[in-house]
């Protein structure tokens, strides 16, 4: 592991915390002295990961982040204990205390599901069908919501920040490979764009026939190229579907299609939504 390396990522971290999912500077020193080796052995993996390292680097960090919450609250949940229980030191100090490392262990050995604890129906029942049509568009959107939207929109879901980010890391990491691939798609775009600027001014400034009708022919094939890229991306769907959206949710396909056609309808046709004027 690379010593500079760590340095650059500590000093992301500090700079700005909440990027990283903590909620303060000690947040991050304790997870510093607590999690070393696990943060190394990000570094060392995202290494591996050259086109997705920074994306790779954010979602591990906010999942170590998590955990330095777990801890904090198992921590916290113990002096509670202490306090208010009639029990003796041993008994109040160490039981609960055994039960929440032991489900922290389960947690971090578990796959991504394990990141949702409770079932979205506790949130969803409570929800009237304009904020869940919200909550399908936040899911929908994972890959380009920011954090300070996805804030609000916790607040105006009345669902719990922590919870709503982790269905949106959720979504984000089962939908990652498709992600890595237009990240590609558009790199071969942007590449192909320029060689046709650099052709279109050779061709421009040629005086030889014979290498005018050379880069005329390339022009030709790497416009055809350009343009079967241009269709391949016009086609894609979106990277979170709406099957993935019911299967995080536990809800009908069909729910999520209705809702998300209705906002469609409404914002083409110019309509205001209405449903929406009191969730700001």
């Amino acid at each position: 592991m690379d010593s500079k390396n760590y340095l650059d990522l500590v000093r992301q971290m500090y700079a700005h915390p909440k990027l990283y999912g903590f909620f303060s500077e000690d947040e991050i020193s304790d997870a510093l002295h607590h999690f070393r080796g696990r943060i190394e052995g990000i570094l060392d993996r995202a290494e591996k990961e050259s086109r997705t390292r920074e994306a790779y680097l954010l979602s591990s960090m906010r999942f170590v982040a998590k955990s330095m919450h777990r801890q904090n609250f198992s921590a916290n949940l113990c002096e509670s204990a202490y306090v208010h229980s009639h029990f003796s030191e041993d008994a109040v100090l160490e039981a609960p205390a055994d039960a929440f490392i032991e489900e922290g262990r389960r947690e971090e050995s578990a796959d991504a599901q394990g990141v949702i604890s409770l079932s979205p129906q506790i949130f969803l029942r409570k929800l009237a069908p304009a904020r869940k049509r919200l909550l399908y568009l936040v899911i929908k959107c994972a890959w380009e919501i920011d954090e300070e939207i996805l804030k609000k929109c916790s607040c105006a879901l009345g669902i719990p920040e922590q919870y709503l980010f982790s269905l949106v890391e959720l979504a984000k990491r089962k939908t990652e490979g498709a992600r890595n691939q237009v990240y590609t798609l558009n790199a071969k775009l942007n590449t192909l764009w320029i060689r046709l600027r650099v052709l279109e001014l050779r061709l421009e400034t040629s005086l030889l026939k014979n290498e005018k009708e050379c880069i005329a022919r390339s022009l030709d094939r790497c416009r055809q190229r350009y343009v079967r890229l241009l269709e391949k991306r016009r086609r894609r769907k979106s990277l979170v579907s709406n099957e993935l959206i019911s299967e995080l949710l536990g809800i009908p396909k069909g729910s999520v299609d209705s809702g998300l056609f209705y906002l469609r309808k409404n914002v083409n046709s110019g309509q205001t939504l209405a449903d929406y004027s009191k969730l700001g």
